[in-house]
Parts: structure tokens; C-alpha cells; sequence
């Protein structure tokens, strides 16, 4: 990748010498930022050589960036309409093996390709309507402005489980919603991994099950814009049916902030193995349902970076809660555990045969600073405990301050059923 953008600096500086300035598209999929240059000056790499930085603008991943060209791309898409009680489907000529119907706002397209990837954009409005999309290849999603109600099934349905990009074009405010009393797991379904990316925002209810749920992983990249979940029965967001030790279930978070409230059950799940990788961006969740979690995952956590911000407010909740061990490397972590017989972080021990992963329990703090209140009491109907951190095996901390603020003397701060190790950082319990 290196390579061809030191071919492409090398033409700019051919191309400065006939114009004062150019215009350079740098192209991520199907999702590209525009660039006023004017010499190879403004085009600097990294000491690593792993980014590149344009003029005063962004800096981007070399791994990420497909293409930079002088030539504003133009994509195979296929643009879909809906308006009130109908709907249009406007298919690009070089796009192929592409079919659809419409029946008054319920749009379905099936694609037949097995080797090109085609934009979807869509756009619109409509209080009974639906986009199904059918395919066997991957596929990317543009949200481009667009409200969207099914109510008798999911909004969005993406039967492919391939990569599925999802673009929340710039500038634009999409909200999507389902009806009460379907089968449908989620408001926006996507049968493989999707992968959001875009500065705008998307909310979304989820009256059935979950607001949005991915059947593989599901991850948030650097550009991802703002994702609401305004509500939802079941998860807010739902990811995994994968297989032990599949790195397909997963949740991963780079970029963007996502706002979780109003949710019957956990704020985000890595489900059926799932673990939880967070690099970057910021996470603010409500923990509203009795016997819920913030994030929960059936494996691993692994936190290098960004900002969780959690309120525990339902008895018999959590925070976060793995169910074999937590790796806190990095990043920020605040949190206010004010409900009774609730935890704020939990590494959970399973041991029954029909749990999904055994025998963990671990929680290593490597580098994240955690700043925690609690306020909770003992859950008295069944004589649980309110605790701040709990280890169901071993805890480890190297590095990282960690803050527990106790307002409740009918709680405990930190509890360790097996080992407790400390060689670094703080721990300081107010």
C-alpha cells in the first residue's frame, strides 16, 4: 500500500507543476474524503510508516485506505428511494445481476454477483416500509438520509453473510424502527459481519428483540459518526452465533460514540463465544434493566484505548461482566454503580455443562484508569451483594490508577475468590 501511494505522491508532484491546487479523493471502500493539495508537501507518513497524514486534514491507516485517486469514483450502486407509501429503485448501468420489486414501500433486491461489490444507497422516508437486500457477496449499505418504520418486521435486512459495509453518510440523520410482536431478532439485521463507518448519525428502536444485531461480528470503525439506541426489548446491540474459538463473534469498537438507553437486557452482548475488542471511540451506556449488563461477552475482553462511561441504575445488574477474562490495557473507564445487589465489573466463573465457555474468572489491569462510585446495597430479597470489582478466579494489576469511591458501607469495594497480584499502578478505595 506504501508503495502505490509513494506512485501517486510522485504524480502530484507532476500534477502541481500545470495547477496551483488539486484535489485528491482518498478512498475507503465505498466512502471517500475529498482534499484540497497543493505540492507533495502536504502529504506526510508516520515514523512507522503504518499512516499518512493529508495537509491539515485526517490521518489514516495505510491498511484501511484502498485507493487515492485524482478522479472523483465512480461507484456501481444502486440507489433506492422510498417516499411515504412507495418506492423507487434506480440501478446504475454497471451494475449486473442485480433484481428487485417493490411492493408499495417494501423494497427487495436479490444480487446474483460472486466477484463485485455494489453501493446500496438509501435515502427517504416512510412509516411502512422495508429494504430487504438478498446476496451471496459482500455488500455496503449508504444511509443517506433516510427514516424508516417496518411495522411488521425488521427495517433493514441484510440476507448475506458476508462483510456488510454500512455508511452513515455525512451530515445526515437516519433513524430506523420495527414493529412490536415479530420473530425478527433486530430493527437493522444483518445476517453477516457489518462494519460501520461515516460521520453521520443513526438511531434506532428495536420493538421486537434487539435494535441492531449482526449473526457474525460486528465493528465500529474510526470514522463511525454517532449511533443511538433510543430502545429496545431484548440487547441494544446484538452480535455472534459463531463456534468456539471463531474470531467471527465478535464486537469491536475504533471510532464514533454509541448512546445505549432504554434497553430490557444488556446494552451491547458479544454472544455464543463472543469477545470484545475496544480501541478507540466512546461508549456511553444506561444500565436500566433489572439483571443487565453494560457489556457482556461470553470470552475475552480486550480495552487498548477509548472512554466507557456506564451508570448501573437496576438491581441486580452489572457494568461489565465477562464470563472468562477482561484484559484492561488502556483507555478510560468511568462508572456509577447506584442499584442494589449489582456489580461493576465481574469476571464470572462458569461451570455448568451447558454454559458456553468454563472455568474463568480473570481480570488484568494493564494501563486503563478506572474511576468508579458505588452506592448500591445488598439486594436483600436474595441476600446478593453490591460490589465494585469482582474476580470470580484471580486479579491482576500492573499498570493503570484505578478509584473506587464507596457512598454505601452495605458494599464491598473489591472481591477476589482466587489470587490477588498487584506489581504496578494504583488502587485507591475513598
Amino acid at each position: 500500500m506504501k508503495k502505490i501511494l509513494l506512485s501517486i505522491i510522485s504524480l502530484l508532484g507532476i500534477a502541481a507543476m500545470a495547477s496551483a491546487q488539486q484535489k485528491l479523493y482518498v478512498c475507503e471502500g465505498f466512502r471517500y474524503d475529498v482534499h484540497e493539495v497543493l505540492s507533495t508537501d502536504d502529504i506526510t507518513f508516520s515514523a512507522d510508516g503504518l499512516e499518512v497524514s493529508i495537509g491539515d486534514y485526517d490521518t489514516y491507516d495505510l491498511d484501511e485506505i484502498d485507493s487515492i485517486t485524482f478522479a472523483e469514483p465512480q461507484y456501481p450502486r444502486i440507489d433506492i428511494k422510498f417516499d411515504g407509501a412507495s418506492a423507487t429503485v434506480n440501478v446504475s448501468p454497471n451494475v449486473k445481476g442485480v433484481t428487485y420489486s417493490i411492493n408499495g414501500s417494501a423494497v427487495t433486491l436479490t444480487s446474483r454477483t460472486l466477484s463485485e461489490e455494489y453501493l446500496y444507497s438509501v435515502s427517504g422516508f416512510s412509516t411502512n416500509g422495508s429494504l430487504v437486500i438478498n446476496g451471496d457477496y459482500k455488500l455496503t449499505v449508504e444511509l443517506a438520509g433516510l427514516t424508516l418504520t417496518n411495522p411488521n418486521g425488521p427495517a433493514i435486512d441484510v440476507e448475506c453473510g458476508k462483510r456488510i459495509g454500512v455508511i452513515l453518510k455525512d451530515g445526515t440523520i437516519n433513524t430506523l424502527s420495527d414493529g412490536t410482536g415479530g420473530t425478527h431478532k433486530g430493527a437493522f439485521y444483518t445476517e453477516g459481519h457489518p462494519e460501520f463507518e461515516g460521520g453521520g448519525t443513526l438511531n434506532v428502536t428495536g420493538n421486537t428483540k434487539h435494535a441492531i444485531c449482526a449473526e457474525e461480528y460486528l465493528q465500529f470503525k474510526k470514522s463511525t459518526g454517532t449511533i443511538n439506541i433510543l430502545g429496545a426489548v431484548s440487547d441494544g446491540i446484538h452480535c455472534g452465533e459463531g463456534k468456539k474459538n471463531d474470531d467471527n463473534s465478535h464486537f469491536q469498537i475504533n471510532g464514533g460514540v454509541i448512546n445505549v438507553n432504554n434497553v430490557g437486557s444488556d446494552c451491547i452482548d458479544a454472544d455464543d463465544y463472543g469477545c470484545m475488542i475496544i480501541k478507540g471511540g466512546v461508549l456511553n451506556l444506561n444500565v436500566s434493566a433489572s439483571d443487565g449488563t453494560g457489556l457482556k461477552c461470553d470470552s475475552i475482553i480486550y480495552m487498548t484505548g477509548g472512554e466507557l462511561n456506564i451508570n448501573v441504575t437496576s438491581n441486580l445488574s452489572e457494568g461489565i461482566r465477562t464470563n472468562y477474562a477482561a484484559y484492561f490495557d488502556g483507555g478510560s473507564i468511568k462508572m456509577n454503580v447506584s442499584s442494589n445487589g449489582s456489580k461493576g465489573i465481574r469476571a464470572k466463573r462458569c461451570s455448568k455443562s451447558t454454559d458456553t465457555v468454563l472455568n474463568g474468572g480473570f481480570l488484568h489491569f494493564r494501563g486503563t484508569n478506572l474511576d468508579m462510585l458505588v452506592s448500591g446495597k445488598t439486594y436483600t430479597a436474595d441476600d446478593t451483594d453490591c460490589v465494585g470489582i469482582r474476580a470470580d478466579r484471580d486479579l491482576t494489576q500492573t499498570a493503570g490508577d484505578i478509584t473506587i469511591t464507596m457512598a454505601s458501607t452495605d458494599a464491598t469495594a473489591v472481591v477476589v475468590k482466587g489470587t490477588e497480584n498487584r506489581t504496578g499502578g494504583t488502587l485507591t478505595i475513598k
